[in-house]
């Protein structure tokens, strides 16, 4: 029978908890730190994602974190295993399965409109940092259409709760980015909904980056090998995930800007200075017993979404080019700024061309490391181990200055531009017996992997 993926965030929750992938936690935490510095010290460990049963202030609320905190929970919702993952991945991004219109769905259980719409009281909202001046949506998917062609498709975007009935979200990206240019340019409103708590496929295809003109929930349903059952919103004409936890309903006014607040984002440093547009709120509407899906920014799931979305794809742009290009890893902490290459055995002028292009064809990649087709390039340890010993900073280093860089990069140049590195930690091929890494041989690996999964999960 064919693998189908996971329709909604209870059925994936059920899944992890069954595989020891997911801890509840009983006792009463603050959504105001003390629960963000549990999920970002949790995914630094390697650990589970976990619910929250008693949100302080929130009387019968429930929070999850760190769903997508680790390479083996996101192979989970994918089905599939770590070392199939990004295969998996790169596969099915290609492929559509167009959702599903139904007349109804557990997210319409409570339906709130205005003039009774409160934010604030209704949605856990979390403080992300010592110094956030602001509570913040981070795991918020949001739907619009374009203006001028009518095609709807969704991104996942930072959101900052205003008041009661207002939000400012950070437009930054396409397609939703583009959606509202052409929206300003033409005087009109543009209609959005987001939706909180998502099935993996739906969150997952949210971050993909994908050609224009693609609804991504066509993705989504690839991602979980069966279409995504979608009903149209109460206030405005979108079609949103029949299974989410909330939707929230809204416009957003032509060139109506508000303020941000200080928010410490993905980037490990606090954003201000920040104007963004302001979403008029219309519905609420939520499961009868939501749960309020939170991803902490700068942690282990950031990480890995940021290495399976972005990293898969700079792998495939780099294999069509450089097929001796093995495997592409977004180092952890980085925002996706160090990229650590696994290269087949090549000339040494060929893996420069490579790094070099990698270096210039991605702007938010600042450093390229490339090791040897031994080395894990996930294994930190294993990457420092080959910059000890298989580099040379005057024969192996690789400086590129006045590149486009990262624009929320508080180093770089005016307008982002900034120097960049790659660096050559691979042996030569002819003295590769003086380079050879201790191992042991691969059937005693597999005995002791048979082993070691019986015993310890993390």
């Amino acid at each position: 029978m064919a693998w189908t993926g996971y329709e909604n965030l209870n059925s994936f929750m059920e899944g992890l908890k069954k595989s020891d992938e997911l801890v509840e936690i009983d006792k009463e935490m603050d959504p105001g730190l003390e629960i963000a510095h549990l999920l970002k010290a949790l995914g630094d460990r390697g650990g589970p994602a976990v619910l929250f049963n008693n949100v302080r202030g929130f009387l019968g609320a429930k929070m999850v974190g760190n769903i997508m905190g680790h390479r083996r929970r996101i192979a989970m919702a994918l089905g599939t295993d770590e070392l199939r993952l990004t295969d998996t991945f790169v596969e099915r991004v290609q492929q559509r399965i167009a959702p599903t219109e139904v007349d109804d769905g557990p997210v319409k259980d409570i339906v709130i409109k205005e003039p009774d719409v409160n934010l604030t009281k209704s949605l856990p909202a979390m403080i992300h940092h010592e110094k956030d001046a602001a509570p913040y949506l981070t795991c918020a998917v949001t739907f619009a259409r374009d203006p001028e062609t009518g095609l709807q498709s969704m991104g996942m975007h930072r959101i900052q709760i205003l008041s009661k009935n207002t939000m400012t979200i950070c437009l930054a990206s396409p397609p939703l980015a583009g959606f509202l240019a052409k929206a300003q340019k033409m005087d009109k409103d543009l209609e959005v909904a987001v939706a909180l708590g998502s099935d993996p496929g739906t969150m997952i295809a949210s971050v993909v980056w994908c050609p224009s003109g693609v609804d991504k929930l066509e993705i989504a349903g690839a991602l979980n090998q069966q279409s995504v059952k979608i009903i149209p919103a109460e206030t405005v004409h979108l079609r949103m995930p029949s299974q989410a936890q909330y939707i929230i309903e809204g416009v957003i006014h032509p060139n109506e800007l508000a303020g941000e607040k200080q928010f410490g984002d993905s980037s490990g440093i606090y954003v201000k200075d920040v104007v963004s547009p302001v979403i008029h709120v219309t519905s609420l509407s939520h499961r009868g017993s939501p749960i309020f899906q939170e991803l902490q920014t700068w942690s282990a799931e950031d990480d890995a979404l940021f290495d399976l979305s972005f990293g898969s794809k700079m792998l495939q742009d780099a294999k069509q080019i450089f097929p001796f290009v093995l495997d592409v890893c977004l180092a952890k902490g980085t925002c996706a700024a160090q990229a650590n290459v696994k290269f087949a055995p090549v000339a040494a002028a060929y893996r420069r061309a490579a790094i070099c292009y990698i270096l210039s064809t991605n702007p938010f990649i600042k450093s390229v490391i490339a090791v040897d087709e031994d080395i894990d390039p996930r294994n930190p340890s294993e990457v420092e181990w080959a910059l000890a010993t298989r580099f040379q900073a005057d024969r192996d280093l690789i400086l590129i200055p006045n590149l486009q860089g990262s624009i929320i990069d508080p180093s770089a140049g005016p307008s982002g531009i900034t120097c960049k590195m790659g660096i050559d930690a691979n042996y030569p091929k002819e003295k590769e017996a003086e380079f050879e890494k201790i191992d042991v041989p691969e059937d005693v690996k597999k005995r002791v992997s048979k082993i070691l999964e019986q015993h310890y999960k993390g």
